[in-house]
């Protein structure tokens, strides 16, 4: 049995974007490296990208 988890767009972005604050004080602090931070934002981004088309789609 599979369950699909549906989650709001508008509400995914607002996590995303609280997530990369977070990450960038992780960054300025220097608590973690370059590699880190920059596969992270790249992670971040590519979610982002999902959810700015699902709410785009249901803002039709």
């Amino acid at each position: 049995m599979t369950f699909f988890k549906r989650e709001n767009p508008k509400t995914a972005l607002e996590g995303i974007d609280r997530a990369l604050e977070l990450l960038n004080e992780r960054y300025e602090k220097k608590q973690i490296t370059i590699e880190q931070y920059q596969k992270q934002c790249m992670e971040f981004a590519q979610k982002r990208e999902k959810y700015q088309k699902q709410l785009d789609k249901q803002n039709r």
